[in-house]
């Protein structure tokens, strides 16, 4: 027998199926170990873009620096960050059997009765990466330290994403979720990754001074928020489904998706839009959103850093140019933001703003000081041209329109 309890908000109605349905097979257990997270390697773009942008700003970089960074690459992603995503996918495990997309998601694979067995074998698995990381800075021991604090760094983050995520999440099945301290700590705590990864990126090829780390961690880790939110509420599309012109959500107890379902306030309220393709192909996010969303409040936050990070790492920008920067970086971001229907417009309107006024301060090489920003806002962009079946999957809409 099944029931079910409704909830209505202005817009969005939700409700709660009390009983789980059989949920189809997914990958093997040995191409889960091998790749935890092949959608999440869409992630993998932040250190060598952060390195990208920071040697532009110097001018160059040597053949050497290169070969240290593809190392320190291939280990941060394949080893460090794959056996995190391991330990997050074996505290998760139940939940993750009951998401209604479990086959394709590609989480540790079940069923639910080899949990334990499961669960063993991906944390050895992950601790053997952590030990070929550790091989690693014998043979390369001139990276020992750079891989040492990046390792503690990247696991000290998911510490405390672990801890924050279980106070929020596993509480309520209502939608939209009820705000409270702790989703809003995990909303924000989710970008302090992204930070690791960029600060790495930058310290491959420049010496991070304390302006360049605080200036590059705060872009990096507002720009995760924006990313992370903006994945996060197209990703609890597969929840709804299409009733009169607005979104129906329905959602298994258990499934701890709080982090997700409490995001979906901020959706249009007309998803009339999703007729056509059904809520996991509406690209929801290129329609006008509120300006108080989560991705919008951190992009302003990431404009006006990566306006000023700019000028820091090219090098000579007195205190008045960062802060005319910032604020520059930051009120363009805000009008991109504002107008969905011309985002490439305004931001390369923003962007010829930003170079003219560091141009006429005398900043160094105006247009390298302003690539930080303007990487920022393209990947804004990509993030909010999305819809949930491309997520984690970059290429697919260009595949699909070149078949047509």
């Amino acid at each position: 027998m099944t029931t079910t309890a409704s909830f209505h908000t202005p817009g969005i109605r939700a409700r709660v199926a009390q009983t789980q349905t059989a949920r189809p097979a997914g990958r093997s257990l040995i191409g889960y170990l091998l790749v935890p997270r092949p959608k999440d390697l869409v992630k993998a773009v932040v250190l060598p873009l952060s390195f990208v942008l920071a040697a532009i700003s110097r001018g160059g970089v040597t053949t050497s620096a290169l070969l240290r960074a593809l190392v320190v690459w291939l280990v941060l992603e394949l080893l460090v960050y794959q056996a995190r995503y391991q330990w997050n996918d074996v505290r998760g495990f139940e939940a993750d059997q009951a998401h209604p997309e479990s086959a394709s998601r590609g989480r540790l694979p079940g069923p639910v009765e080899k949990a334990r067995s499961r669960k063993l074998t991906s944390l050895i698995v992950a601790a053997a990466k952590l030990m070929v990381t550790a091989a690693v800075t014998l043979v390369a021991p001139e990276l020992s330290v750079l891989l040492l604090v990046m390792t503690v760094a990247v696991f000290a983050v998911a510490f405390v994403y672990e801890r924050v995520r279980s106070a929020a999440t596993g509480r309520t099945s209502e939608v939209p979720v009820p705000l409270h301290p702790a989703l809003v700590a995990l909303w924000v705590w989710v970008g302090a990754g992204y930070a690791v990864r960029a600060l790495t990126g930058v310290a491959l090829a420049v010496d991070v001074s304390p302006a360049v780390a605080v200036l590059t961690g705060l872009t990096a880790w507002a720009l995760g928020v924006v990313f992370v939110s903006c994945r996060w509420v197209l990703e609890a599309m597969c929840f709804a489904r299409l009733e009169n012109g607005r979104l129906v959500w329905e959602v298994q107890p258990g499934q701890a998706r709080e982090h997700t379902l409490g995001l979906v306030r901020w959706l249009p309220e007309d998803a009339a839009g999703a007729a056509e393709t059904g809520p996991c192909g509406w690209r929801a996010l290129q329609s006008r959103t509120s300006l108080v969303a989560p991705w919008h409040l951190a992009l302003v936050v990431a404009g006006a850093a990566a306006g000023a990070t700019g000028p820091v790492l090219v090098g000579g920008p007195s205190i008045r140019v960062c802060v005319l920067a910032a604020v520059i970086g930051g009120l363009a971001a805000l009008v991109v933001a504002s107008q969905p229907g011309a985002r490439l417009v305004a931001g390369g309107l923003g962007a010829g703003v930003l170079i003219t006024a560091l141009a006429a301060v005398g900043q160094q090489r105006p247009v390298a000081a302003a690539a930080t920003w303007a990487a920022a806002l393209a990947l804004y962009g990509c993030f909010t041209h999305q819809c949930a079946d491309e997520v984690g999957k970059p290429l697919r809409r260009l595949f699909h329109q070149s078949s047509r």
